[in-house]
């Protein structure tokens, strides 16, 4: 049997480390939530936007958005992001979408990952803007 040993990076301060997931392909979700597990990282996951919605709105801490633009929902993931904005200024976001960003993207995300996106890479990046302070957006 093989084992394979993954490197974790030093855990993050425990208020800034949870993610909002939100995904509605099932087995995207679940590697994502995984990756950001496995270093330490605490998730919360969604299957639309308006799931994700709901749980903006409560008192949960998150610190982190990431969400899929296009899902089976009242809202898509544009949508909830400019909510997010809304609701909760200094969220950090991080969009990912089968279609390339657009212009409605300018300003509003941290990050954009266009699928099929490189695991490693999208969770070094939500490490780097979870590392970095929260600031409210003007």
């Amino acid at each position: 049997m093989v084992s394979v040993e993954i490197a974790r990076e030093p855990r993050l301060e425990e208020s800034q480390r949870t993610v909002l997931v939100v995904e509605d392909e099932i087995l995207i979700r679940l590697m994502i939530a995984d990756a950001l597990r496995s270093q330490g990282i605490a998730v919360i996951e969604a299957s639309n936007a308006d799931e994700a919605l709901h749980v903006l709105q409560s008192a949960l801490p998150i610190q982190l958005l990431l969400t899929d633009i296009h899902m089976p929902s009242a809202l898509d993931g544009l949508a909830l992001a400019h909510a997010a904005r809304a609701t909760r200024p200094g969220l950090k976001l991080i969009v990912a979408s089968s279609q390339p960003a657009g212009n409605e993207l300018a300003g509003l995300a941290d990050a954009f990952f266009a699928k099929p996106f490189v695991l490693t890479t999208m969770v070094e990046r939500v490490r780097s803007l979870l590392a970095e302070p929260q600031h409210a957006r003007e």
